[in-house]
């Protein structure tokens, strides 16, 4: 017989809302060596121990594979295949087991995991889930980098110790296909100087500056020191060359290592701890801004005092591509222009817009891949 409080029974048991089965949580937590990357797993339950480290496995596969790119879309993709990422157990090894508890008869751990990511890459790269970094730069061009120590002056060498540490970022970064630029190879100071002071005021940042002269699209400095006994913290940043705006930032910090262990070694796992979610932000904003054209920063010195001359130039440069102007004064133009076209075709065409304006005889004073200083005659 149903009665009113057995009726009353069945409707507020079929009002409970639901608990979905939550996913075990994921953390990066340092670089092991140039394939392995280890995370922290945390709440990962399983009918027995060996489901549990398997469903950590899961989870650190999918958050290892997350941060191998930083395209919005391929992250979507990621998240669709979660399923099949997790099953790549033969990516991922299992580590000390830092807490077990229980869950009724199921074990629940927080755990350390070590996961392939050079392999993982190589895997979501092959099924077309995130794109190749061949086929990324072949289609949108691979960013110049140049990575110097924070406060970085050009008419100094980097010392032996750093110049370690600037190795180990662009051996982190050319393996995942960005092309460097070496600060070494700038010879003459002069020429840098005098290339800097005729685009001064367009970046603020003398590092920015710098980068643009030698051809680099984005740069990154870090500073490291030792702040226990053998244990080391490290900070990395990258900025936009043409503008120095802050791209990403990333901390990383060594293991304690015995008394008596070179410093270097700290050093040296402090930035490579830094390194993948500093990688993860720029490779995003690479996806996302270079499809929309490269920006080349240029100079053009000659006598100005003409606003007609100034409006024809700018109005010349506007076929290119989105013009922003950093500088118009009675003697100089300057600023950036984002554009789809090469390097050299950007080159011809400040020339001819140059020419447009009423300039009979510009000469080029110099050119990289990403800044033109013009003379105007």
């Amino acid at each position: 017989m149903i009665t009113r409080s057995s009726v009353v029974l069945v409707l507020a048991l079929a009002l409970q809302p639901t608990l979905a089965a939550a996913f075990p949580v994921a953390q990066f937590v340092e670089t092991v060596d140039t394939d392995f990357q280890r995370f922290r797993v945390s709440d990962a339950e399983g009918p027995n121990l060996t489901a549990a480290k398997n469903a950590a496995m899961g989870e650190a596969l999918f958050f290892a594979a997350k941060s191998l790119t930083g395209s919005e879309d391929e992250k979507a993709a990621i998240e669709q295949r979660r399923a099949t990422i997790a099953r790549y157990t033969d990516l991922a090894r299992a580590g000390r087991v830092l807490k077990t508890i229980f869950r009724g008869d199921s074990p629940v751990v927080d755990i350390l995991i070590d996961v392939n990511v050079k392999e993982l890459r190589r895997k979501l790269e092959q099924d077309g889930t995130i794109v190749k970094q061949a086929a990324l730069a072949e289609s949108v061009g691979a960013p110049q980098i140049l990575v110097v120590p924070e406060g970085y002056d050009p008419s100094k060498k980097i010392d032996p110790a750093k110049q370690f540490l600037t190795d180990r970022i662009a051996s982190f970064l050319t393996q995942r296909k960005f092309d460097m630029v070496d600060a070494n190879a700038l010879k003459n100071v002069n020429d840098i100087v005098n290339a800097v002071h005729a685009i001064d005021g367009v970046v603020a940042d003398p590092i920015a500056e710098v980068a643009s002269v030698v051809g680099a699209d984005i740069y990154f400095t870090y500073t490291a020191g030792i702040t226990a006994n053998v244990q080391a913290s490290a900070s990395v940043k990258a900025y936009e060359a043409t503008t120095g705006r802050l791209l990403a930032t990333g901390t990383g910090q060594s293991r304690q290592y015995p008394a008596g262990t070179a410093e270097m070694s700290a050093l040296t796992e402090a930035v490579s701890d830094a390194m993948p979610k500093v990688f993860e932000d720029v490779s995003g904003y690479w996806h996302e801004d270079a499809a929309k054209g490269r920006k080349y920063m240029f100079s053009v010195t000659g006598d100005f005092s003409q606003r007609d001359k100034q409006k024809a130039l700018k109005k010349s440069l506007e076929s290119l591509g989105d013009v922003k102007m950093s500088v118009k004064t009675a003697n100089k133009m300057a600023g950036v222009i984002r554009s789809k076209k090469s390097a050299d075709d950007v080159e011809d065409a400040i020339e001819d817009a140059i020419k447009d304006a009423g300039f009979s005889n510009p000469s080029l004073t110099m050119s990289s891949r990403a800044l033109f200083i013009f003379k105007a005659q």
